[in-house]
């Protein structure tokens, strides 16, 4: 039989046994396919696949769930936009846009014959070495601060992750753009 010399020791056990259950209970919940929580992590998508969840209180007053998803086809972007803005007399003005376009992940700008000229592929060549320079400082950067944010209890770990990964392609896209610009594309 085992004996605690404290209070604090029982509560210390229990509370991690507790902690370790809750864990096993989530990833149990989670890896169960049939368990009625929809898996997002595995919902095929690209950059104009939209995906709509919606939920709903039914006439019997239960929950209802719908689940919509375009994946590139037709080949449109929708957006819809929904605003409202106090005037100074007092009322709200409401705008409703909706915006219908085509689907296209770069627009480079063709020459004659539907090929690039020279020009064009050297802007092009000295914005992707922006970019890949600017990622490279952004890790030069991420290095030095990365290990203060890591040190954070129990977030830390994630937040320095998601802070070096986002740092990255930030910076990487801004440096493209400022290549962009220092060479006149």
């Amino acid at each position: 039989m085992i004996q605690f010399k404290s209070f604090n020791g029982l509560t210390s056990l229990v509370l991690g046994g507790g902690l370790i259950a809750t864990n096993f209970m989530s990833l149990n919940l989670l890896a169960r396919k049939d368990s009625g929580i929809p898996d997002i992590a595995k919902l095929s998508s690209t950059p104009y696949s939209s995906i709509q969840i919606r939920s709903e209180t039914g006439a019997d007053g239960a929950e209802e769930w719908s689940f919509a998803s375009r994946q590139h086809d037709p080949k449109t972007m929708l957006t819809y936009t929904d605003s409202e803005q106090p005037t100074f007399n007092g009322k709200v003005k409401r705008r409703h846009t909706h915006k219908e376009s085509v689907a296209q992940f770069a627009i480079y700008p063709q020459g004659e014959g539907g090929k690039l000229t020279a020009d064009q592929i050297a802007c092009i060549e000295k914005m992707a070495q922006g970019k890949s320079n600017g990622m490279m400082i952004a890790d030069a950067t991420s290095v030095q601060v990365t290990p203060a944010i890591a040190s954070v209890p129990i977030v830390g770990p994630v937040l320095a992750g998601i802070f070096f990964g986002q740092a990255r392609k930030q910076v990487g896209s801004l440096a493209s753009d400022v290549a962009g610009q220092w060479n006149d594309c």
